[in-house]
């Protein structure tokens, strides 16, 4: 079996637009979706072996990504989840994937820009997102892992951009991976009966409807402050389809509203005077739906620049880290254009 790597480049953003459509949405299999209200995407376009452009409209209203009590500009998971389907999408399109192929997330990453904290003028938004990809590997002729670097633009201006790392295997492989006997791991609709008992006010983590936390049982400790993930597998945004695991975008949620959590806890003031303005995150195993997840947000540290510390962020399980990220908050109301 030869293994082909191909050597890191610079991540080919700058992409030259092809002419792109906003008036439809992709095939919602192509980005791993069953509800057609959770497909953003609306086109891409490969522009050489190592880029390609896609587009994708955010929505003026949305039941889960614009509920928040101090709506942001634009909410970062949202971005994030157009470029996951941009991602998606090209590798099913333009790198040949089959519909089988199973995606390993290994670790991405959000900056977001000034322009990102500007409310918009109402209604969607259009937004472009130019791709780089860089060490590529191919195993017999099949793609098998990639990073990418995108910028998200809308209006001309950048809002953010975001690098990935993801793996592409076999369901045979991915079986493996998982580590359970055939059968022995549940799905997430073994869990659409939402636990409710201990969850965290939906005020203290950003959010106007308790059925966006994700949170339960907080406790504080001197450095730190922890809770219980909440699999909520009837969730229409966070499950929008059946998972034997707990998603990346379903971690990142967590991860987001524990670092709310934290500035609450430690700074005093609530989540209306802090928004997130980045992350980072790693994957080192499966997050099981069955056994207990422990979000563990330490107390905000490191503001080099003052009003925005960053939060470190465990998922613990079974005696094992799951996953690490780091949120980067900033004081509602610094930046330019508010």
């Amino acid at each position: 079996m030869t293994v082909v790597t191909e050597p890191a480049g610079s991540a080919a953003t700058g992409a030259v637009p092809a002419p792109l459509t906003f008036e439809r949405t992709v095939p919602r299999g192509l980005v791993h979706r069953h509800a057609l209200s959770e497909v953003f995407l609306t086109d891409s376009a490969r522009v050489d072996e190592h880029r390609f452009v896609a587009a994708a409209q955010l929505p003026p209203s949305h039941a889960y990504y614009t509920d928040h009590i101090t709506p942001p500009a634009v909410d970062p998971l949202l971005l994030l989840e157009c470029c996951r389907q941009a991602e998606t999408h090209a590798v099913h399109t333009h790198f040949g994937a089959p519909l089988g192929t199973k995606f390993v997330l290994q670790e991405w990453s959000m900056t977001l820009s000034d322009a990102a904290r500007t409310p918009a003028a109402g209604g969607p938004v259009p937004v472009i997102i130019e791709a780089g990809t860089q060490d590529a590997q191919w195993i017999a002729g099949t793609l098998r892992g990639l990073g990418y670097r995108m910028r998200v633009s809308a209006s001309g201006r950048t809002l953010g951009e975001v690098t990935m790392r993801v793996k592409y295997v076999t369901e045979g492989v991915y079986a493996k991976l998982r580590g359970r006997a055939a059968g022995t791991a549940p799905t997430s609709e073994s869990y659409r009966g939402v636990e409710s008992s201990g969850l965290v006010e939906p005020g203290h983590v950003g959010r106007g409807r308790p059925e966006n936390v994700v949170l339960l049982d907080p406790v504080r400790t001197e450095d730190a402050v922890t809770a219980r993930l909440r699999v909520a597998g009837g969730h229409p945004s966070l499950f929008d389809h059946p998972q034997d695991h707990v998603p990346g975008m379903v971690l990142m949620e967590a991860g987001r509203q524990a670092a709310l959590l934290s500035a609450r806890t430690f700074t005093g003031d609530g989540p209306d005077r802090w928004r997130v303005g980045g992350l980072r995150a790693s994957f080192g195993a499966y997050a099981e739906l069955d056994e207990p997840l422990t979000v563990r947000a330490h107390r905000p540290e490191g503001e080099e620049t003052p009003g925005r510390p960053t939060v470190r962020i465990g998922f613990e399980q079974a005696g094992r880290d799951v996953a690490q990220a780091v949120f980067s908050l900033e004081r509602a109301g610094d930046g330019t254009g508010e």
